[in-house]
């Protein structure tokens, strides 16, 4: 059986050595991650900025949670979300941890 949602790395990194590199390509992934915010804003107006946290206190509770935001939340804690009738489509940037690596990701499912 699949996952019910599409996950795309848009770009990633390897892992680092140094915090300050990681916070140096963190900033240019977001600036990378604004544009294409931007771009796809202009075909489907402006997207919606959402807080994954809440699903984590849910999957802590032992509660179900969409697939899609679990797998998110891997990586990063907010996401730009734009929703239609069918799915949901979401753009952000995070890392697993303070050693990377970082990635920038694009991804379509329930949210």
């Amino acid at each position: 059986m699949g996952y019910d949602f599409l996950a795309l790395y848009l770009s990633v990194t390897e892992e680092f050595d140094d915090n300050v590199q990681v916070l140096e390509v963190l900033e240019r992934f977001e600036q990378d991650c604004a544009s294409l915010e931007e771009a796809l804003s202009r075909l489907w107006g402006p997207a919606e900025s959402v807080d994954l946290r809440p699903y984590m206190d849910l999957m802590v509770r032992g509660e179900t949670v969409p697939e899609l935001p679990g797998f998110l939340l891997g990586v990063m804690s907010d996401v730009a979300v734009w929703r239609f009738a069918d799915r949901s489509i979401c753009v952000g940037v995070g890392a697993s941890d303070t050693h990377g690596p970082v990635v920038l990701v694009a991804a379509a499912g329930e949210l």
